[in-house]
């Protein structure tokens, strides 16, 4: 009798604990991109893993027969890999293959609204952005006249922006807007020399913001631009430093590369929080910074290193403020990565009681209805997608506990809304259609 109390003890613990887990990461998924070979025969390809960040298990699931990874991204159980001339969609709980299609000239991918945005860099020469159909990777549209190569995309509201930065030749960095109605380019935003090598796309409160990469051999100028979704203007913040790719925000930090490591920048006051979270890792030694991600949920840091010519490769994790945490094993060039995170399933209602933070209507078609009633004073709200992008944005500094969001603008689809009080973080799942 007393083993099955304990038994039933245990077991109203764990369900307790997985409520108030709200939101967790999964695992990390890599793709690498292998030796670069030129010339057959070939006998390295990319390949895919998952790194289990509580058995620290490193499982390799799929060979991809090419040459280079360019991206990936996850949604739900989902991933998707861009590599050189194909795209793959893989079952994140099983690890198999969905679907494929063969592409060329792949840059960036970017998930909403059930539909994935393929954006083109060279070879290709025309249509840089095409839109697939998620779930069979079936063409839906193909956008034209963006002058050349692209790198992220990001959609608010009725538009889908895209990076536009010429590739190697390239002078400008320019944004383009594109309606996801028609997929028909609106207008195409110069943001100057400034703005040259423009790749990484953020929203944060309103605006959206660029990691303009340091070109090829610049080591003394690097840039970010802020563009303001509602004034329609932009300004260039250029800064005396190297710049790699951004790789994700925590709180108001943006984290990208700066100075072959990594550093954060203020999305409040606009300026360089620090230039050396994480420093060089052995530049001088040809050793790098692959990829990397950011983990919101945990305060961590992913980070990709390997050397060139490519002879190893390992995955280190660390704090946001740069600790070290623990590190896995990677193959070599791993040049990809995206983090898989999870919300529990069947209990939300236990951990809405526990937290006092509820949302009506869910789902929602416009307005959010948001009513807090916990212990401390609210700080802000904040709204993802389930693949980390913000949506929204609010900050207060007063008492108030009742909140309304307006969701009509966002594409429909799953959105986690995040209320941060004094006193701790909560996390409510909530449906836009």
């Amino acid at each position: 009798m007393l083993r099955l109390i304990s038994l039933s003890l245990i077991i109203m613990i764990s369900l307790v604990v997985q409520g108030q887990r709200n939101e967790w990461v999964n695992q990390a998924i890599i793709v690498n991109s292998g030796n670069f070979e030129t010339n057959p025969p070939f006998i390295d390809y990319v390949t895919v893993q998952s790194y289990d960040p509580v058995s620290h298990a490193v499982t390799v699931f799929n060979t991809i027969y090419t040459q280079s990874a360019q991206d990936v991204v996850i949604n739900g159980n989902k991933a998707w890999v861009g590599a050189q001339d194909s795209i793959i969609l893989y079952d994140l709980d099983t690890y198999q293959r969905i679907a494929a299609v063969a592409d060329s000239g792949i840059s960036r991918l970017y998930y909403f609204d059930g539909k994935l945005v393929v954006t083109k860099q060279w070879p290709v020469t025309r249509f840089f952005v095409e839109i697939l159909n998620a779930t069979n990777l079936a063409l839906l549209g193909l956008v034209q006249n963006i002058s050349g190569d692209c790198g992220e995309a990001i959609c608010d509201r009725d538009s889908l922006y895209v990076a536009v930065n010429e590739g190697f030749l390239g002078q400008d960095g320019k944004l383009a807007v594109i309606s996801i109605n028609d997929w028909i380019l609106r207008r195409v935003i110069n943001f100057g020399q400034d703005a040259i090598g423009i790749l990484n796309l953020f929203s944060y409160d309103g605006k959206i913001y660029s990691v303009n990469k340091s070109p090829y051999g610049v080591t003394n100028q690097g840039s970010i631009t802020v563009y303001n979704l509602n004034s329609k203007t932009f300004v260039n913040k250029v800064f005396g430093l190297k710049f790699g790719e951004g790789y994700g925000i925590k709180n108001n930090l943006l984290y990208l590369g700066i100075n072959n490591g990594v550093g954060t920048f203020d999305l409040i006051n606009q300026v360089i929080a620090d230039t050396i979270i994480i420093p060089d890792p052995g530049s001088g030694n040809n050793i790098f910074i692959n990829s990397g991600a950011v983990d919101y949920v945990n305060s961590q840091l992913y980070l990709n290193l390997g050397n060139r010519p490519p002879t190893f490769g390992i995955g280190v994790i660390t704090t946001t403020l740069g600790d070290s945490v623990t590190s896995y094993t990677t193959g070599i060039n791993a040049e990809c990565m995206a983090l898989d995170y999870r919300t529990p399933a069947g209990i939300e209602h236990v951990y809405n009681k526990l937290n006092s933070l509820s949302l009506y209507p869910n789902p929602v078609s416009g307005i959010l209805y948001v009513t807090y009633s916990g212990m401390g004073k609210v700080r802000d709200l904040l709204v993802t997608d389930i693949t980390g992008r913000q949506f929204y944005m609010n900050r207060t500094h007063h008492s108030q506990n009742r909140f309304i969001v307006d969701t009509s603008g966002f594409p429909d689809g799953i959105y986690f809304l995040t209320v941060r009080t004094e006193e701790q973080s909560l996390v409510r799942k909530f449906i836009k259609q």
